[in-house]
């Protein structure tokens, strides 16, 4: 346990750290380097296959052996996955109705699985085993439905990210005995694909920002309300409204005073979040750069949201 923890940690540090490199990089003197970099698309088509393969591997898993494998079990984290997109769409849209920014709806749809177990390994190691599990299967099939989106809406543009997404799930889930290799396979998508991609994508050149506009963005409020706030209220939401429907029935292991602070972590939308910019918005540099630097904020904000929320929620265990 301790040893998955601490790899989840450290995949979680390597992750942002590519970014905040990437960020540096991207705005010093050998800022030349790094577009010329970037546009070695193969590159990072490689990194999201990789990690998109081992997604459809984990979705086999659950529905082979895990969380989805009844119907009973699966309906839970499946409808908290549909509403943990479909409310930050919702308020997305809602701030961008009519404006060609509008298109990037898909933004903050989906939660980053290495980046939320990272911080949930480092806050929230002492919760039941149980609400790591709902965090993982709710954060894969949100990923998962994501890559459904992409197969329609994007796919048809032919944008090479979008291809390789769409076939890494696909053959991550038909991969015969997929479940053999993903142990190996993991530590290479959390220490190389994920922090290569991070790389690649979140260079977010700040000269290209008008920062009196930035606040004040369509794209930036969307995309800040909507994973913030709209991510958590969609799982949690949808949650409670399944649960004391009847329709669907959570652990038992799985309290909502444990359950609500781990909510926080769904709003971290980072690595398909940047995946999902360069889809909606790679020809147009201002608001690409944009949504961009808008993910890295709001992806923060979450982290540090959810740390605080998990370590006040620490204290109310050790109290009993």
């Amino acid at each position: 346990m301790q040893k998955r923890i601490n790899k989840e940690t450290l995949g979680g540090i390597a992750l942002i750290s590519a970014a905040v490199v990437a960020l540096i990089w991207a705005n010093s003197p050998l800022a030349s380097a790094y577009e010329a970099m970037i546009h070695l698309e193969w590159i990072k088509g490689i990194a999201i296959f990789a990690f998109f393969f081992s997604i459809g591997i984990e979705l086999r898993h659950e529905i082979q052996h895990g969380s989805l494998r009844s119907a009973r079990s699966a309906i839970v984290p499946i409808f908290a996955a549909i509403g943990g997109m479909t409310v930050p769409v919702l308020i997305y849209s809602a701030f961008n109705a009519g404006l060609p920014t509008s298109a990037g709806w898909g933004v903050p749809m989906s939660t980053d699985v290495a980046f939320a177990l990272a911080v949930f390994a480092i806050a929230g190691s002492f919760l039941p085993k149980a609400i790591r599990t709902f965090v993982l299967t709710v954060a894969v099939v949100d990923d998962s439905l994501t890559i459904l989106m992409i197969a329609l809406f994007f796919a048809s543009s032919f944008h090479m990210l979008s291809l390789v997404s769409l076939a890494g799930v696909v053959l991550g889930i038909f991969m015969p005995k997929g479940e053999k290799i993903l142990p190996k396979l993991q530590p290479s998508v959390a220490f190389i694909a994920l922090p290569i991609f991070a790389l690649f994508s979140a260079g977010v050149n700040l000269a290209n920002i008008n920062f009196d506009d930035f606040s004040t963005s369509a794209i930036t409020i969307g995309i800040l309300v909507a994973m913030i706030v709209g991510k958590p209220l969609g799982v949690l939401g949808t949650t409670f409204l399944v649960t004391k429907t009847g329709l669907g029935k959570l652990p038992e292991q799985i309290k909502w005073a444990d359950l609500l602070p781990t909510g926080l972590l769904f709003g971290m939308c980072f690595t398909v979040a940047l995946l999902m910019s360069e889809l909606s918005f790679g020809e147009s540099i201002v608001e690409h750069s944009t949504a961009n630097l808008s993910v890295f904020i709001g992806s923060t904000v979450a982290a540090l949201l959810a740390t605080l929320a998990l370590t006040f929620r620490k204290r109310a265990h050790a109290k009993h």
